[in-house]
């Protein structure tokens, strides 16, 4: 191993590259609480494309695994090795605004830029990315987000996942190789302005793809002007709300376009929990309450705009159920902190440590399609009642859906998993659980948000594909990475 340390140094700078216990050991978990740590022998941490480049041809020469790494918050083991041993490649140090265009309405950055550093320097400019990004955007990378197709942050509704808006990438091979995508791909072009044009979607092959079949270093990102108005509003729903909140959706799309930023339905379950947990102005009129919350935000460029599609949305709101709450953050308005007051990076956050400190959620959160989302609920309330004994013995809990999100078009993004506590004697039961709740998921027909290792792994183990989707998965990979050294473990590649 002394002369891969050395060539790692040698291409990087020392102080950029570590085979250290105290900082393999921070690499070798990420955010939950049941997969093994699993340290790499070398922790690097590129500046450059050419770097990162580098890093992958000494892996091949020495057949050393690698596993890219942005902001680590893949909460399915998507951000840490599988196997002991390897190079962990931490992507953050390039975290570049490239270039803002503003005649292609687009952005270039490096992708260890988070979301939340770029958003707000778009902001200034009075504009943003078509989705923000995940709800734990002030620490999420691009890259990572457009690895497992990110949404949950700010204008799902409206932009669907962040990868839609992708015109670009640039992106290391396995083998060392670099391309250039969408755009990009002709020597000739003069700017990124457009994914499609050059034959087949590259770009597509590595959106979605954790890390399986190359290093993200660049993407072109298309950004769009904050609208001048906008409204956001809070209701209760009544029971039986997951059908209600159905309903409203799939009403609203049949109306087209009515300017629907974000909407989230909140269960009782989480309602209650927020109570307790999330200490913001808008939650404290909820003290007490004994009912689900609806909310949407929403954006025009006039004031007529606004009022004629308010008339609608509420409308189709009162139908099933609504009572609006108040327009203002003390009158319980969680929408309107959502958007004005960055609540969608916030609000999350509230969830780790759940049941008390040295708790932890194992998601399995997923995306579904509108009408299905009361079938899912009743799923996942079938499932823990058939599992209630073993929950019970480890002192876990089934959160059922404690979150639904809106996303583009009809497809929902479900929030789902477990509470769990992070103590070893738990670990093994907990994982069994997880991979329990994972599968019963997946032969429902659920699509996963993050794929990592345990939905990965998950697809494969239920026979979710058929065999020649899996034989061409697994032909690509081989055909890109030869000496399977990227992120080898998920799919079983």
């Amino acid at each position: 191993m002394v002369s891969v340390l050395k060539s790692l140094q040698d291409a990087l700078g020392s102080e950029y590259v570590s085979d250290e216990d105290f900082m393999t050991y921070a690499y070798a978990r990420g955010i939950d609480s049941a997969l093994p740590a699993n340290p790499p022998d070398f922790v690097v941490k590129p500046g450059t494309t050419e770097e990162v480049a580098e890093i992958m041809r000494i892996a091949n020469e020495f057949k050393l695994p690698v596993v890219p790494r942005g902001g680590g918050c893949c909460l399915t083991g998507g951000s840490k090795p599988i196997e002991k041993g390897g190079i962990l490649l931490d992507t953050t140090r390039m975290h570049r605004i490239i270039n803002i265009d503003e005649n292609t309405l687009t952005v270039t950055v490096e992708a260890g830029i988070t979301w939340a550093e770029l958003n707000n320097k778009l902001n200034e400019l009075g504009y943003y990315t078509g989705n923000l990004g995940p709800g734990s955007g002030m620490s999420a990378v691009v890259g990572g987000g457009l690895s497992h197709h990110s949404v949950g942050g700010g204008g799902g509704a409206k932009y669907g996942t962040c990868t839609e808006h992708v015109v670009a990438l640039e992106v290391v091979l396995p083998t060392g190789q670099i391309i250039n995508t969408g755009s990009n791909a002709s020597i000739y072009t003069k700017e990124p302005f457009c994914r499609h044009g050059f034959g087949p979607d590259l770009t597509g092959l590595f959106l979605g793809d954790n890390g399986l079949l190359g290093v993200k270093t660049r993407a072109t990102l298309e950004i769009f002007p904050r609208p001048k108005y906008h409204a956001a509003k809070t209701f209760t729903i009544e029971e039986p709300s997951a059908e209600n909140a159905a309903k409203i959706w799939l009403a609203w799309r049949k109306k087209g376009d009515l300017g629907i930023y974000d909407s989230q339905w909140w269960p009782l379950i989480m309602v209650l929990g927020l109570q307790l947990l999330l200490d913001v102005p808008p939650v404290k009129p909820w003290v007490g309450l004994q009912k689900a919350v609806f909310w949407y935000t929403m954006e025009t460029e006039t004031e007529e705009q606004l009022e004629a599609n308010l008339k609608i949305v509420d409308q189709i709101c009162k139908e099933h159920g609504c009572t609006e709450m108040g327009p203002e953050l003390k009158d319980g308005n969680i929408a309107k902190w959502h958007y004005e007051e960055q609540g969608h990076w916030l609000n999350w956050h509230s969830l780790w440590g759940g049941m008390g400190p040295g708790s932890i959620p194992l998601t399995t959160e997923h995306h579904a399609a509108i009408h299905r989302v009361p079938y899912i609920s009743q799923k996942l309330d079938e499932w823990e009642a058939a599992h209630r004994a073993e929950l019970d013995a480890n002192g876990g809990m089934q959160t059922g859906i404690s979150t639904a999100i809106l996303c583009g078009h009809t497809t929902v993004e479900v929030d789902s998993g477990l509470l769990a506590w992070d103590k070893p004697e738990y670990r093994e039961k907990n994982l069994e659980l997880w991979k329990s709740q994972i599968e019963m998921l997946l032969r429902e027909g659920a699509m996963p948000y993050m794929v990592g290792e345990m939905y990965s792994k998950g697809l494969i183990d239920t026979e979710a594909f058929n065999g020649t989707y899996y034989a061409f998965l697994r032909e690509v990979k081989q055909s890109l990475d030869p000496n399977r050294i990227l992120s080898p473990g998920k799919f079983y590649l």
